[in-house]
């Protein structure tokens, strides 16, 4: 939603905390129970592979590790997307906001359909990097060939997504989220088993259900910005054509976030190379403790796109003070829910896991990555908030030179170190990314201080302030 008008003078009576909140969650709910549909999503397709062997989890994990390096074009499109769209809307220029959205839909799915056919045509060559075994590479290859031409669709999701959110709209993107999910659920349980008289396909029947889903998506999603209740206000005639100013505007501030995610990639790839060496359980391991993680970041994820957002607007409305007390509340809720869910992963990770899998040395391992992730949950959560304002009030270079440097400074050393000098195997590489997570903690509270609209206050006095001032 947008900020109500009101809100954009300083010199209009300011809303108290009751409407802070309820503006927040207007514009939460939707992107936080997108979220939580595509863990829970998540953790059903997981299962459904999960339950075929340690073999299949393997194949399916390093496949979509490697079609990961897409999102480093996803993230450029939402990113800048997002924020120019917000800081349009927020200023009162809507016809800027529909051309903003025209760019990325048109340069994100063209760029993206080119790295699907690099994918495709190069995909065994790929995954050879990961020197993964031949039984492993096999399974691999054939899964990431398919899943390939799911990407494109995913780029007008992710463009489209990002206009709307920019928008205030969160609602649109969350119904068709739900429907993609809901429709990858049915379609795993119908190809991978062999269910409505299909026959049983494995991971090839899951891989052929996500394209599906995906692409139905894709469609929704451009009848979602293209119809008449849509706020940007496009029409599927037009004008659909590139605007190098507001196309440059849109990497200029997406870029940093590309590198961003570059870099998580990167680092990713290296990660799992050390992981694989560990054999395939240990990696199996790895790559259900990832999706059971998303039970802890998943409902507050969309925490961070609010603060993109309603920082976005108000900057661009030219009011950060009211930007400040959106963020103080986001910051207040993202840390209480976090709260509640990393409890569950410390003390219940068996339980979560089991539910993955029957394997009971992929469980064991895969408890002590969940029970070492809980310790920097509050952490990593709320630097995603501050991260999502700084990007909301333009400034997207510096979430990207924080996740270097921890990254790279800190993840991959460290886990090296621990992993083989120290031998604490695939333990120690767990080790190294739950000090990272610290580490970028730090360094993203300093430079949220250090951000001209912030203000005099540090982050824990604004916090109990915010909490003890009479509404």
């Amino acid at each position: 939603m947008d900020l109500p008008a009101e809100y954009l003078n300083e010199s209009k009576p300011e809303p108290s905390r009751q409407e802070i909140t309820r503006t927040i969650f207007n514009l939460l709910w939707p992107a936080t129970v997108e979220s939580v549909l595509q863990m829970g999503v998540g953790l059903v397709s997981t299962a459904m592979v999960g339950h075929l062997s340690a073999l299949a989890i393997s194949a399916v994990g390093l496949a979509n590790r490697a079609t990961m390096v897409a999102w480093a074009l996803f993230q450029a499109i939402s990113t800048g997307t997002t924020v120019l769209v917000a800081q349009a809307v927020g200023a009162g220029h809507r016809q800027r906001a529909r051309v903003l959205t025209v760019q990325a839909l048109i340069f994100g799915t063209l760029s993206v359909f080119l790295l699907a056919g690099l994918f495709f045509t190069e995909a065994e060559g790929i995954l050879a990097i990961f020197r993964p075994e031949p039984e492993l590479l096999e399974a691999c290859t054939g899964y990431l060939k398919i899943v390939s031409w799911g990407m494109p669709a995913v780029a007008v999701m992710t463009a489209a997504g990002a206009g709307l959110r920019g928008s205030g709209d969160t609602r649109t993107p969350m119904l068709i989220a739900v429907f993609v999910n809901i429709l990858n659920v049915l379609g795993n349980w119908a190809l991978i088993y062999g269910n409505l008289g299909l026959p049983a396909m494995g991971i090839t029947g899951s891989a052929i259900a996500t394209i599906i889903a995906q692409w139905l998506g894709g469609i929704l999603a451009m009848w979602a910005i293209a119809g008449r209740n849509s706020r940007l206000g496009l029409t599927l005639r037009g004008p659909w054509r590139f605007d190098s100013h507001e196309l440059r505007r849109i990497l200029n501030m997406g870029l940093p976030a590309a590198g961003e995610s570059l870099f998580w990639q990167a680092a990713a790839v290296i990660l799992t190379f050390y992981i694989t060496s560990f054999g395939t359980k240990a990696l199996a391991a790895h790559q259900l403790g990832l999706t059971a993680e998303s039970l802890s970041y998943m409902p507050t994820a969309g925490f961070g796109i609010a603060a993109t957002t309603l920082v976005g607007q108000a900057i661009g409305g030219n009011n950060p003070h009211i930007a400040r007390r959106y963020l103080r509340e986001l910051e207040f809720w993202a840390t209480s829910i976090t709260l509640v869910t990393a409890s569950m992963l410390f003390f219940m990770p068996g339980t979560i896991l089991g539910f993955l899998t029957s394997d009971k040395d992929v469980i064991a391992l895969g408890s002590i990555y969940l029970r070492l992730m809980a310790t920097a949950q509050i952490p990593q959560q709320v630097s995603g908030v501050l991260s999502g304002a700084m990007r909301g009030s333009g400034d997207t270079r510096a979430p990207m030179f924080i996740a270097a440097t921890g990254l790279w400074g800190i993840r991959l050393p460290l886990a090296y170190f621990f992993a083989f000098t120290l031998k604490m195997g695939v333990t120690g590489v767990w080790t190294a990314m739950t000090l990272d997570l610290f580490v970028r903690f730090a360094l993203t509270l300093g430079r949220y201080r250090r951000l001209s609209w912030v203000g005099e206050f540090t982050l824990v006095r604004r916090f109990v302030r915010s909490r003890s001032t009479p509404s």
